[in-house]
């Protein structure tokens, strides 16, 4: 007697569900997701921040730190003469696709390149990681650069803070921290003319004591 097909959602898991006969093919459906961050060489720290959790919500993070290697294609010799593949090996197949088009559809057209050729999402995770997430000298110098030229225009002095926060994270996960004084500094420096009064403020402060920067963003 032979089993009806099972449908499996990214909380269940389908290969435990199946055997290698009943099921030479299997679904593995999940839902579209809508990745908000593009990874432009410049942000790797805050793309990864938004995949990795969505990854290991749907149980999926195996698939590209390698935890969850491919099943064989053929689950014996008698179904590999037959052309019957490992229903197993089916739905890691589908899960992988998934998870490289998660991370195809997050970078920008330039990284995209990158990846030209890379067929899994294990490959391509390492890729970049090896690109963007290694402690270069000119990316330092191009995040270090963002940084101190850094300019509010129109955000509000929230959203300013955060962006130089972002950049001094990017530095902090290469092994180049910045000091709470200087990322302070690089935000009085690029702050609009309305803040006059409050830089001038700070500054006076500051001669009497440091501020941290978490401290500097509440008053902000």
């Amino acid at each position: 007697m032979v089993s009806e097909p099972i449908i499996a959602n990214a909380f269940v898991n389908p290969i435990a569900a199946i055997t290698d006969t009943s099921f030479p093919s299997a679904a593995f459906h999940l839902p579209t997701q809508v990745i908000s961050i593009k990874l432009d060489g410049t942000n790797f720290l805050a793309w990864s921040a938004q995949l990795i959790p969505l990854l290991r919500s749907y149980g999926l993070m195996g698939i590209i730190d390698g935890s969850e290697p491919s099943p064989p294609k053929f689950s014996s010799e008698e179904h590999k003469a037959q052309g019957t593949l490992n229903s197993a090996h089916v739905i890691w197949q589908y899960k992988d696709q998934t998870v490289l088009s998660w991370i195809i559809s997050s970078l920008s057209p330039t990284v995209v390149s990158t990846i030209y050729g890379l067929e899994t999402s294990r490959l391509a995770w390492q890729a970049l990681g090896a690109r963007f997430a290694t402690p270069s000298t000119s990316r330092i110098s191009l995040i270090k650069r963002k940084l101190q030229s850094s300019q509010q225009g129109s955000m509000s002095c929230q959203q300013f803070l955060d962006e130089v926060k972002s950049f001094a994270d990017e530095l902090f996960a290469v092994g180049k921290p910045v000091d709470d004084s200087d990322l302070i500094l690089s935000v009085l420096n690029g702050l609009n003319s309305s803040f006059h009064s409050f830089v001038t403020t700070y500054m006076l402060l500051a001669n009497e004591k440091s501020m941290l920067f978490s401290d500097f963003h509440t008053e902000c």
